[in-house]
């Protein structure tokens, strides 16, 4: 398997090679040359499968090089239900994942039952086992990442007190609840080091885009990437929903739908791969709040998002993203991998904030079964409390917003899955506005806010956060 350039480069680069890749020298994003593909057979053969079992099945087909018994090692090791602590349903605490049925075919895939209680964790428990693989040569020394509160969270769980990494995570000031502020940092492990900027996530994310694309300022500093843009996250996502497929269907063959939240679509762009490699996937419903770049897009052709410091801030603010990392992904595979379309489309974004797609193109997007749907505040409000009424269930508002599009938007009669994003207790005060109910934080949660924090603040500002990391990596200033 090797992986090429979303903007047309070919590499005889292998899953190894671009672990903690984020960006390809072209500036694109990489994907497989090929998906690999799963006949219904082979699906009926992983029905009853353990997650871990179905791990190993799953990513083996995308990282061949990968010794097998190793592979099997890093999967069982990761996805223990010990290392997935946090569910909420008495009689399923041995597993990773679960399912919970609505009404009217309509189901919630609860992803956060891991240690950051956000579904980040089941990729990232899985990188850092393959950090610390010794197949993963030349492996940078520090990863810096963009976080709206969760990923971040998250990611220094599973990096924490590694010795032979750092995690330097930015993040926007004031655009997390309290419990995702509290959570992020005051982490307290050495290696790990948090950024505030004084600015947006988009914002955020630009800076740290523009000093991984500095491929001699990177290399000499021993930068990777954390952020969705890494293959191996998303790779790491698509299990689930051959997962979540297996668990709801009554016959291998039946067509579901997945109602995704769209945040930096590197979670929609896990499902639309499964569904490339074979999985009867009816359709995918992208979902967003009010910063509905996307659904625009997948409504008219025209991708305009707003610049980075307008982007609206949100009662949902892991969505509130306006340019999604991994969208670039989709736009290649959905125009037929055309890597030099995609390359003239990303200078259009640049130069002129907004592209918009040729009628056939646009055909093309109409085509592939990814929708869209969108939400607002009262929306979420509304789902919350009905959860909490019909279902005695808690959901966090990123979650409300998949569910609103999912059952509203979902065909009669197909059963659809919406996936969960993070467990309700880190929106504390939406829960209660919505339910009248506070949520009780998990036993290992229960100090978060009396924990000392630990943050820089920096404005948003590509030099003054390159300064930041020669300061903490010793290398600028050797």
């Amino acid at each position: 398997m090797k992986y090429i350039s979303t903007r047309g480069q070919g590499t005889s680069l292998s899953f190894s090679d671009i672990l903690f890749e984020g960006y390809a020298a072209d500036g694109g994003l990489y994907v497989p040359a090929q998906f690999p593909k799963v006949d219904a057979h082979t699906l009926q053969t992983w029905r009853g499968l353990s997650y871990a079992s179905l791990a190993f099945e799953v990513i083996r087909l995308f990282a061949e090089e990968i010794d097998k018994t190793e592979l099997w090692r890093i999967c069982c090791e990761t996805y223990q239900p010990n290392n997935f602590v946090h569910t909420r349903h008495l009689f399923d605490n041995d597993e990773v994942v679960t399912l919970k049925w609505l009404h009217d075919h309509v189901g919630l895939l609860e992803l956060s039952n891991g240690p950051s209680l956000a579904f980040d964790d089941i990729a990232m428990q899985f990188l850092a086992s393959l950090f610390d693989a010794k197949f993963a040569s030349g492996r940078p020394r520090t990863l810096l990442g963009a976080t709206t509160g969760d990923m971040g969270a998250s990611a220094e769980a599973a990096f924490g007190g590694h010795k032979n990494i750092r995690v330097i995570m930015l993040s926007p000031k004031d655009r997390m609840s309290q419990f995702q502020a509290a959570q992020l940092y005051s982490n307290q492990d050495e290696n790990v080091e948090n950024i505030e900027i004084n600015g947006t996530f988009d914002e955020c994310q630009d800076i740290v885009r523009s000093i991984l694309e500095d491929r001699e300022y990177a290399q000499s500093r021993g930068l990777g990437a954390i952020n969705s843009v890494l293959w191996a996250r998303i790779v790491a996502q698509i299990v689930y929903y051959f997962y979540g497929y297996l668990k709801a269907v009554q016959y291998v063959g039946e067509e579901v739908v997945f109602a995704v939240p769209g945040g930096n679509f590197g979670n929609a762009y896990a499902c639309w791969v499964a569904k490339q490699m074979g999985l009867p996937v009816m359709r995918l419903i992208v979902c967003t709040n009010e910063n509905d770049a996307m659904d625009e897009f997948l409504r008219t052709g025209r991708y305009a998002p707003k610049p980075s410091n307008e982007t609206i801030a949100t009662s949902s603010p892991s969505t509130d993203i306006s340019r999604a990392a991994s969208f670039e992904r989709f736009l290649f595979d959905v125009l037929g991998r055309d890597g030099e379309r995609v390359k003239a489309l990303a200078h259009d974004l640049v130069t002129k904030g907004e592209f918009t797609l040729t009628a056939e193109e646009f055909r093309k997007v109409r085509m592939s079964g990814v929708v869209s749907g969108s939400s607002n505040h009262p929306n979420r409000l509304e789902v919350i409390e009905q959860m909490h009424l019909e279902y005695d269930t808690y959901v966090d508002p990123h979650t409300a917003d998949a569910l609103f599009s999912g059952i509203y938007l979902h065909p009669v009669g197909v059963k659809t899955l919406c996936v969960e994003t993070v467990q309700p207790v880190k929106f504390p005060r939406m829960v209660k506005q919505a339910t009248g109910h506070v949520v009780p934080p998990p036993e290992d949660f229960a100090d978060v806010f009396d924990r000392p924090q630990r943050k820089v603040q920096l404005p948003a500002c590509s030099a003054a956060v390159r300064e930041e990391i020669d300061r903490m990596t010793g290398v600028g200033n050797a």
